[in-house]
């Protein structure tokens, strides 16, 4: 019995000295590919080491590196996979309008009138606005300039044709694009904020309203409300009170789904700065022709008729209307190339929204969401995307949810643009590291501050860049990287995100 004992404890003495070996082994070998790999395969670890992070282990990432013009990546993960891109869609908003419409493409605007003017100045007939789709209705374009100016433009083209008296309705033609002003996943309850502003065919102030509280005279007084564009269309209930200069400003407020009634509560001490408010409008199309009514009568010339929706007419009735139309004034927008800026630096979706709605009506004869995921999926496989059937296009702006994108697409969509002989304008209307746009405060320092050209996007538990940057050589590379379901700030995946950038901008000689 000793001797089997005996031999019993040699073997466990060999098993564990044997199971030693094994598990060092691993580590020899890993600390000596480590040793022996060269500064590229460093680099890459670097950036899996920054992607591993504690905060965001729980998340998935997708993420492609390459150098411009190279037929192979220089780092991937999961760059096949489908992810929620956010803002990112943006791009595939923007690169289609551009190369297809081309950068000096302006839209149109006419404003018409039916039946006849008389010798007193009475128009025996109503006005039509018919909208082709234009973002840009607004006073973003010149310095100093309001909407209101340009409304009073409009007005003034009435009196200039002798018109005092309107006997008719004021009409907003939105035909030209679906009645799909929101896409239908979008959040319920974001959709009277001004980031989820319908896209009609007919808009004007990028379809919002905005105003401003001021405190009361004394505490326990209702706040003071000073309206921007001055229009009754928003009807407010103001229950913010005026506090002691003690209490911080605490406004709310919300707008009911389905129409133009806003509640506006909190409190606003004494002596506090005035406090803005902005949202988004109800059914775009009769907010346009309403604003331009109220302009005509600020203006000195009489609406008897109201404000109308061409869709609330009967189609014969539209017939009737569209037969005899006399010119009275057309709006101009600025060119193309100028309003990608407007998308690109600050994320405005409501502009992308319109841009993909344009693409579809011009090149489908639908201006509809799903007009426009067709001309952008055809722009892919121009591009030289793989699996493009595999692409989802929900809206032009990231707010859906249902958005899927591969790295892999994005990657194709930024090289093919890299190649187009107007490039540099498109890679200038995307936000600069450090310098401007959603990047004013991100990569702030060399070198990648002013250098790193690239797309933002950001919704709940969702993050992405995509863009360019050139190395320490010259050399141009492009990147994707997309995170979703990330439980931690935001800011934290963001700041990983910059990290890795960071590693490859010190990249080179």
């Amino acid at each position: 019995m000793k001797n089997w004992k005996k031999m019993g404890l040699i073997a466990i003495s060999l098993m564990l000295c044997y199971c030693s070996r094994v598990q060092k082994a691993p580590v020899v070998e890993q600390e000596k590919a480590v040793s022996i790999s060269g500064p590229e395969e460093q680099l890459k670890q670097k950036i899996m080491d920054i992607l591993d992070s504690n905060e965001t282990q729980n998340a998935f990432w997708g993420v492609l590196i390459k150098k411009q013009g190279s037929s192979e990546p220089f780092f991937a993960l999961n760059e096949n996979k489908s992810l929620m891109t956010a803002s990112n869609m943006k791009l595939y908003s923007t690169a289609p309008s551009f190369v297809l419409l081309g950068k000096d493409f302006r839209y149109e605007t006419p404003i018409y009138h039916t039946g006849t003017i008389d010798a007193s100045g009475t128009l025996h007939g109503n006005v039509i606005i018919v909208g082709s789709g234009d973002p840009s209705i607004s006073g973003r374009y010149r310095e100093g300039f309001q909407t209101e100016q340009f409304l009073d433009e409009w007005a003034q083209a009435f009196q200039n044709k002798g018109v005092r008296v309107i006997e008719g309705d004021i009409i907003g033609d939105d035909d030209y694009f679906e009645d799909e002003e929101v896409e239908g996943s979008w959040q319920l309850d974001n959709l009277s904020y001004w980031y989820s502003a319908p896209s009609s065919a007919l808009s004007i102030n990028d379809n919002l309203y905005q105003f401003y509280m001021h405190p009361g005279n004394a505490p326990g007084e209702t706040a003071q409300i000073e309206s921007q564009l001055g229009t009754s269309y928003i009807q407010i209930q103001n229950d913010v009170i005026t506090t002691s200069s003690k209490v911080r400003t605490y406004i709310s407020y919300r707008r009911e789904t389905e129409g133009n009634k806003l509640r506006v509560w909190g409190a606003i001490p004494l002596g506090a700065s005035k406090e803005r408010i902005r949202g988004c409008v109800y059914n775009a199309t009769l907010f346009s022709a309403f604003l331009v009514k109220e302009a005509l009568e600020k203006n000195g010339v009489i609406v008897k008729g109201g404000a109308v929706d061409i869709d609330d007419l009967r189609n014969e009735e539209k017939e009737r209307l569209r037969e005899n139309l006399s010119l009275v004034h057309t709006h101009v927008s600025p060119p193309l190339s100028e309003i990608l800026r407007i998308v690109n630096k600050p994320s405005q979706n409501y502009y992308a929204d319109m841009l993909l709605k344009t693409i579809g009506r011009r090149f489908r004869g639908r201006g509809s969401f799903g007009g426009g995921e067709e001309v952008v999926k055809d722009f892919l496989k121009l591009a030289g995307a793989p699996e493009v059937e595999n692409f989802t296009m929900a809206d032009g702006s990231g707010l859906s949810r249902r958005n899927l994108v591969q790295p892999r697409h994005t990657i194709a969509l930024l090289e093919f643009m890299a190649r187009q002989p107007d490039f540099k304008e498109f890679y200038d209307s995307l936000p600069i590291a450090g310098v401007d746009g959603t990047l004013r405060s991100r990569m702030a320092k060399p070198p990648l501050k002013g250098n790193v050209h690239a797309k933002t996007g950001h919704i709940g538990n969702v993050c992405a860049l995509s863009g360019y940057w050139d190395d320490l050589n010259g050399q141009r590379w492009i990147f994707s990287f997309m995170c979703n379901h990330f439980t931690c700030w935001a800011s934290r995946a963001d700041a990983l995100i910059d990290r890795a950038l960071e590693v490859l901008g010190n990249y080179g000689e």
